[in-house]
């Protein structure tokens, strides 16, 4: 079957969000109205990919070939437990995760919410603390806000559990942004970026943000996490972008 195709997925999560929570008004993508709660128009739905193929085992992002987990699993040092997305960053989902982010449209966080609650509730996700990938002093008053933080204080709100919303890492170092840098670029460039801004001992922590690609905002907020004592860290994205390296 082909990813884009209506499947049993697309269906149940459909039904899920229209069960769950009231529709939402306008397309994410287009702006067209939207009678339902997926967000999407009828067109623009047939451009959202579902990342429900075969996932690595320990990020959740999407692989291809026979091997259970993707190259950064693999061969790096991984501090997060496990990680799931919801959408593949392609397509309909991408475009709209980039207005969001650079097009001052953060009330697109409170469209992509339900679904990490779909996500969450499907995965039967168990945490004490919700936090957010952190951003920097300067890019924080650039933006206005962060789309991760907003993500999560939806996400929270949905279920009735805004005690749970924590800042529980700060960014304290200027860096490059992720999304200019190459692979092996964006795996050094937040070393030492994050530190901690709560007491997370002893705490299940659940990291929210709205795209992984190689994983290394996740893993280094969970490196700080589980060094002042966290004793899980959890990841949870919108969107994952999909892992094409083979084994040779």
């Amino acid at each position: 079957m082909k990813p884009r195709s209506i499947n049993k997925f697309t269906r149940s999560i459909s039904h899920a969000l229209t069960e769950m929570f009231a529709p939402t008004c306008r397309c994410v993508v287009c702006g067209k109205d939207v009678f339902d709660a997926t967000s999407f128009c009828a067109d623009c739905s047939k451009d959202v990919i579902y990342n429900n193929g075969k996932t690595c085992k320990r990020c959740g992002v999407g692989i291809d070939g026979e091997e259970d987990y993707c190259e950064n699993c693999a061969f790096d040092k991984i501090y997060f437990d496990k990680a799931y997305s919801v959408f593949s960053y392609e397509g309909a989902v991408q475009k709209a995760i980039l207005a969001m982010k650079f097009n001052n449209l953060g009330t697109h966080a409170k469209a992509f919410a339900p679904y990490l609650v779909f996500m969450a509730r499907n995965a039967n996700l168990d945490y004490d603390i919700v936090t957010f990938a952190p951003m920097s002093r300067k890019s924080l008053r650039k933006r206005r806000y962060n789309q991760a933080q907003l993500l999560a204080k939806y996400f929270c709100n949905l279920q009735n559990k805004d005690e749970l919303l924590v800042e529980a890492i700060v960014k304290h170092k200027e860096t490059e942004a992720q999304e200019q840098l190459d692979k092996a670029q964006r795996k050094t460039n937040l070393i030492g970026a994050y530190k901690i801004n709560a007491d997370v001992k002893g705490k299940r922590v659940l990291v929210i943000d709205d795209v992984k690609t190689t994983g290394a905002t996740l893993n280094e907020c969970a490196k700080v996490l589980k060094r002042a004592g966290a004793t899980a860290v959890y990841g949870l994205t919108v969107a994952s972008r999909k892992e094409h390296f083979q084994y040779e």
